[in-house]
């Protein structure tokens, strides 16, 4: 879900296609049963209000890449606004989330894999093959991570063409034969809340989107039209993902593990769902090599670009690789991994993008009318839209449960000494 940087002229159909690859990954294949579980058919509902939401928090980001040129994204936001000791948890927090992504997406192709091979369901193998995984993929970025960027439009390709057959395929079945939906999951207002919260997990990707469409044609005007092009898109695809399988499964959708796959199988047969399993093998790995390639560089920069970190861990090998910052991303990846479920992880995501959020709505809230800095993108209704996107975070934010808060405090901590110990260290 994070994309390499893009420094040519984009056109206004290619900020469009980069920003739909971005933002879908594995958590519209894995999560509609966990969604209609939460809130039954009211997960429609739950998808588009975070396709909203995802958009006004969109429109923050973009305001502040048109006015702060500098690659890095929220944390180079919070430096900039409150200095370098927020700007470093927001950067560390950012690294955060970078490793938590490879851990969820790993955890997703295991997932997956039970599917073909049900053996790989005992936990020490699913342990084993995790590890192994993560760290065929560090070793890939210390000594060449030049394919990363081919098997990434391979499963790129993979991953939308699958979603649109499959949607195009359930809306034939459902104009054949249409029935009403199923409703027998009760559901409460938290239900829907954390369906809600768990739908945000789908739309994650978004946050490159407004740096990397700097560089499109006319980019003042046609950046928020190009947000909202895509977020729209995304969410279409999301409501009739989940449409279609609440369609297909009715309610076995609540204890299925792979919905897709499974519709899948009542659209095309047999195959589709071999099909299906084999393509989100390749699409979950991709996603998780283009993320482990970036997620060290992140890390790296904070002490290459600000010196926020020790050296160390912008120190690179003759490939250009940060050598810590690469072991130190495998090494907690595979910690992540071991630790918890798909569901777990997809939590620290969304708990850990949250963060971001929150420090980039800030920073615009103080820097909007900065006179040191360029105008930048109109933002309609002024403070309206990052005051609306700022109340519907803190609303959800208080919707995680105490084992994600109290690895995101002890995150911060350790974070906050390293930072600590280095500060003081320097002349």
């Amino acid at each position: 879900m994070i994309l390499n940087k893009k420094k040519e002229e984009l056109s206004f159909t290619s900020v469009l296609l980069l920003g739909i690859n971005g933002i879908i990954g594995s958590g519209i294949f894995l999560l509609p049963g966990s969604l209609y579980q939460q809130a039954g058919i009211y997960s429609l509902v739950a998808i588009l209000f975070a396709g909203v939401s995802t958009l006004l928090i969109a429109l923050n980001y973009a305001v502040m890449s048109s006015k702060i040129d500098e690659d890095g994204g929220a944390w180079i936001y919070a430096n900039t606004a409150f200095g370098p000791d927020v700007g470093f948890q927001v950067g560390w927090f950012t690294w955060f989330l970078g490793v938590i992504t490879i851990s969820t997406e790993i955890a997703a192709f295991l997932t997956t894999l039970k599917g073909i091979f049900p053996a790989v369901a005992q936990r020490s193998l699913y342990i084993i093959i995790a590890t192994v995984i993560i760290g065929i993929l560090a070793i890939i970025n210390l000594f060449g991570p030049g394919a990363t960027k081919f098997i990434d439009n391979i499963s790129s390709t993979l991953k939308i063409s699958m979603l649109l057959v499959f949607v195009i395929g359930g809306l034939i079945l459902f104009v054949k034969h249409p029935v009403a939906l199923p409703n027998t999951v009760k559901t409460s207002t938290g239900g829907t809340v954390d369906a809600f919260t768990t739908s945000f997990y789908m739309f994650t990707g978004f946050s490159f989107l407004p740096i990397a469409a700097k560089e499109m044609r006319n980019a003042e005007k046609n950046l928020p039209r190009a947000l909202i092009t895509v977020i729209l898109g995304v969410t279409a695809i999301y409501l009739l993902t989940q449409f279609i399988t609440m369609f297909l499964l009715g309610s076995g959708l609540v204890n299925e593990k792979l919905p897709v796959a499974i519709a899948f199988e009542h659209v095309v047969g047999a195959v589709g769902k071999m099909i299906v399993l084999g393509g989100m093998l390749v699409s979950t790995l991709g996603v998780a090599i283009a993320v482990s390639f970036d997620s060290p560089v992140e890390l790296a920069s904070l002490s290459t670009e600000k010196d926020l970190l020790p050296a160390a861990f912008g120190k690179t090998n003759r490939f250009q690789a940060p050598i810590l910052s690469v072991i130190v991303t495998a090494g907690l990846a595979i910690a992540l991994v071991a630790s918890g479920s798909y569901l777990f992880l997809v939590n620290l995501i969304v708990f850990s993008s949250f963060i971001q959020y929150i420090a980039t709505i800030l920073a615009l809230l103080k820097l909007r009318k900065d006179p040191d800095l360029p105008k930048g993108m109109h933002l309609i209704g002024g403070d309206l839209v990052p005051l609306l996107a700022l109340l519907i975070i803190v609303v959800l934010f208080v919707r995680f449960t105490f084992v994600t808060y109290v690895i995101g405090v002890a995150f911060a901590i350790i974070g906050g000494l390293i930072y600590l110990v280095h500060k003081r260290a320097m002349p």
